[in-house]
């Protein structure tokens, strides 16, 4: 036992090398003028700006999840708490269009994001991926690499992904490095790809993260780092001279595996989780105490850190991603909502957790480094209004497949990324009957007009009864999909809407036609106005025009609501599900207008003429019903 705590001390020490003093350099980023970060000190192993040690003291915020209005209070909220940097994912699939364009406008506007931090005083941890998990859909990877039925992903043996890829870094590389450090900008890193070593596919290589490595350093970006696991699995990737991030690393003790098999680098940890990430169906957000003990390490120490989330935003539209096990089993989609349990909420409220990480740090560092008091931002509430049905939901029609098939074809295939998908089929008069069938991921089914059931995919249902029929009628399937799995290897296996043969008893139904409707675009014009008879369909689309005199931040309060999505002037919000643990989205000031506003939903559902009353709240509900674990990434 002695010797075991001998080796923890000394392997702490090791760590800290550099500790107090890294501490004490409070250099900031000025415009125009170059920082060089180097990896020096005793064995290479601490972080050097300009020559002298330099602790990182990150959190993570990602511009795309947060309105662009507010990234100056969420950047100086960090520097408030005593952060000195922030550290971003860039979501490739927000950025590139279908049409093969880029949209770098609004939140996707990352150098502008980039400047800001720098004019804030804030040095950058630069995360471009490709793929960066995030929860976010398909871990930010554009789901037209998923058109067809095979996709290796990462690999470069994939002549597509790789071609794409390049696109893509290019588009990166222009935005990132004149912006670093080196240049007179703020970006002290660029890290190389994300979690690899996690991925576990059957074309791991360590020449993919050599092919990422050698293009930054060709466009004159360096130094590097990866983030992986802490476990010796997990970092058979990691090239020569890149720095070691940990996901996490919450003692000196998890980073001994780093220090052995990455010599001559520092090792920090790159994410800290000060809560975790939620499913539909678990409990609400909770905060970690946890980290606040990593951070007083890592002030005690000078170990360097990310926060990982330290305000987590929004995942706006069908921005979600989802999580499996390696199989496929176990799908569990991830909420609208961001929250995270971060110290900054998702409309940027500071939280209890907040000011207990500011004391921690402020405590530890010099008396000359003042912090700036953090401001607590502007909600407010909007008065309880009622929508009214302009249609049943299926009045409204989306884009028509001419073809006929007979395989039911993923919405991928089809050139779409999520919403929904209708598919219908002839079948005959028969008794009654069990349908089979994959439904990526939740399906309402029909006979004719009549509601059959529901399959969902969290709960592993591939099948319901099918009544008798006394004569021939058509089988109707509306698919309603959650954003792809964006962690593990049957991220290359996600597809969406009716996935492989689909039985009817012993017989395989083919003959299928395909109606889409691509909910990021505007929705369609019903086909006949509501009020007319149709059997036992469920759902449809309510509509109400609004006043608001000053918009503020709200939160769109969905309780009585079943499933669906929000729209405000023309902004799709996200997903509601009545199974919670989120009743209400998130809607910014700058969603609404003063004057008029228009707010729509899709219930897929409802289908009363007098749905529940919705109203404006100033904070998102935050009730728990029922306990869920923060995982600290431990799966």
């Amino acid at each position: 036992m002695r010797s075991i705590l001998m080796s923890m001390l000394a392997l702490a020490a090791f760590v800290a090398e550099g500790g107090v003093e890294a501490m004490k350099n409070l250099q900031k980023p000025v415009g125009g003028r170059p920082a060089v970060l180097s990896f020096g000190g005793k064995d290479g192993r601490e972080f050097l700006l300009d020559g002298v040690p330099f602790q990182i003291r990150s959190g993570e915020i990602h511009p795309q999840r947060v309105p662009r209005g507010h990234w100056r209070h969420r950047i100086r909220a960090a520097k408030a708490m005593g952060l000195n940097t922030i550290a971003f994912y860039t979501f490739w699939n927000a950025m590139e269009q279908e049409d093969g364009s880029w949209n770098f406008s609004g939140r996707n506007d990352i150098g502008a994001f980039i400047d800001m931090c720098q004019e804030e005083g804030m040095w950058v941890l630069f995360r471009p991926g490709p793929y960066v998990c995030g929860e976010w859909d398909l871990g930010g990877l554009p789901t037209y690499l998923l058109r067809d039925d095979v996709t290796p992903l990462r690999y470069t043996g994939n002549k597509q992904f790789m071609e794409a890829q390049t696109r893509y870094l290019e588009k990166m590389a222009e935005i990132a490095i004149p912006r670093l450090s080196r240049n007179g900008g703020p970006i002290l890193m660029v890290q190389l790809e994300n979690e690899y070593g996690s991925y576990k596919s059957e074309h791991d290589e360590l020449a993919y993260i050599e092919w990422l490595k050698d293009f930054w350093t060709q466009k004159g970006a360096g130094p590097f780092y990866l983030s992986e696991g802490s476990a010796s699995h997990h970092l058979r990737f990691v090239p020569s001279g890149v720095a070691v991030g940990l996901d996490p690393a919450d003692n000196a003790w998890q980073m001994q595996t780093a220090l052995r098999v990455a010599p001559g680098v520092p090792v920090f940890s790159s994410e800290t989780y000060p809560g975790w990430l939620r499913h539909w169906g678990e409990g609400n957000w909770t905060p970690s105490r946890n980290a606040l003990n990593s951070v007083r390490w890592y002030m005690k120490d000078g170990v360097s850190f990310n926060l990982f989330v330290l305000h987590g935003g929004t995942n706006f539209g069908l921005t979600a991603g989802a999580n499996t096990n390696p199989d496929g089993s176990k799908f569990e989609p991830d909420l609208t909502s961001y929250d995270y349990g971060s110290p900054i909420g998702e409309h940027g409220n500071l939280t209890k957790e907040y000011f207990e990480y500011r004391n921690i740090i402020r405590a530890a560092l010099p008396a000359v480094a003042e912090l700036p008091e953090p401001e607590q931002p502007v909600s407010g509430e909007l008065p309880a209004f009622r929508l009214k049905q302009v249609c049943d939901f299926h009045a409204l029609r989306g884009t028509k497949e001419t073809q006929v098939f007979c395989t039911p074809p993923t919405l991928e295939s089809l050139g779409q990324n999520q919403g929904i998908g209708i598919y219908t089929t002839e079948i005959p008069a028969g008794e009654a009957a069990v349908l089979t069938c994959r439904a990526h991921d939740y399906a309402l089914v029909y006979t004719g007009e009549s509601f059959v059931g529901t399959l969902d995919r969290r709960l592993g249902q591939t099948s319901l009864e099918i009544p008798a029929r006394k004569n021939a009628t058509t089988l109707k399937i509306v698919v309603d999909t959650f954003g792809h799995v964006n962690f593990s290897r049957f991220m290359e296996k996600d597809r969406k809407g009716l996935i492989g043969d689909v039985k009817l008893g012993d017989a395989v139904l083919n003959d299928w036609r395909v109606e889409r409707m691509d909910l990021n675009k505007p929705l369609p014009a019903p086909v006949r106005k509501t009020g007319h008879v149709r059997g036992k369909e469920q759902g449809a689309l309510y509509r109400a025009e609004i006043q608001v005199e000053s918009p503020v931040d709200t939160f769109l309060d969905m309780t009585g609501w079943q499933k669906g999505y929000v729209w405000v002037n023309g902004h799709l919000l996200g997903r509601y599900w009545h199974i919670g643990p989120q009743e209400r989205l998130y809607c910014p000031a700058g969603f609404l207008m003063p004057g008029s506003n228009r707010i729509e939903v899709l219930d897929l559902h409802m289908v009363t003429e007098e749905p529940p009353p919705v109203s404006g709240r100033k904070e998102r509900n935050m009730e728990v019903h029922k306990e869920t674990r923060s995982l600290n990434n431990q799966w």
